[in-house]
This record gives C-alpha cells, structure tokens and sequence, in this order.
C-alpha cells in the first residue's frame, strides 16, 4: 500500500498511512474470516484505505475504533456491514 502511495508521489504520509492500515486491517481480521482484503484509491489530494473482512457478521458494524482513526489522521472514517463482510474505511489528507 505504501509502495502504491510512493510511486502516485505521496511519501509524506508513510507514518499516518501505515497506521492506518494496521488498525483497519486489525478490525477486519477480528471478525474470523480467512482472508482480508485492503483497497486504496486517491483523488483531490486524499487516499482512501478500505479494508473488507469477507466474513459475514450478523450484528450492526461496531463503530469503536472510528474515534482511533481519527486520531490516527483521518479526516473521515466509517464502518458498515453487508453480504461481503464488514468494511472498514479511512479518508486521509495527502
């Protein structure tokens, strides 16, 4: 993921960017499925990380770690819950 933001020119995002990914990848391997996967898009000057659980979850998207990726540095952040799994997303400014 870093070496994606490196090559669009973003270097001076590493700390935040790393952060992020690790707490949205956490909270996806959480719900026990087999694999995760991470997405990363950028426009306008931010990068979006999402990461999605593949595991079908029952109960309402958890919204707990929403307040950690804010103070992590994202500038917008959300969880929801579908067939697919739970996704977990992160905005941050580049």
């Amino acid at each position: 993921m870093l070496h994606r933001l490196h090559e669009w020119g973003h270097r001076e995002v590493d700390r935040a960017a790393g952060e992020l990914t690790e707490l949205l990848v956490r909270t996806a391997v959480a719900d026990g499925g087999r694999k995760v996967s991470v997405h990363l898009a950028d426009q306008g000057r931010q990068a979006l990380i999402v990461a999605l659980s593949h595991q079908p979850v029952r109960e309402a998207a958890d919204d707990a770690v929403l307040p950690e990726l804010t103070r992590l540095g994202a500038v917008s952040c959300g969880t929801d819950t579908a067939e697919d799994g739970r996704r977990v997303w992160a905005v941050l400014d580049l």
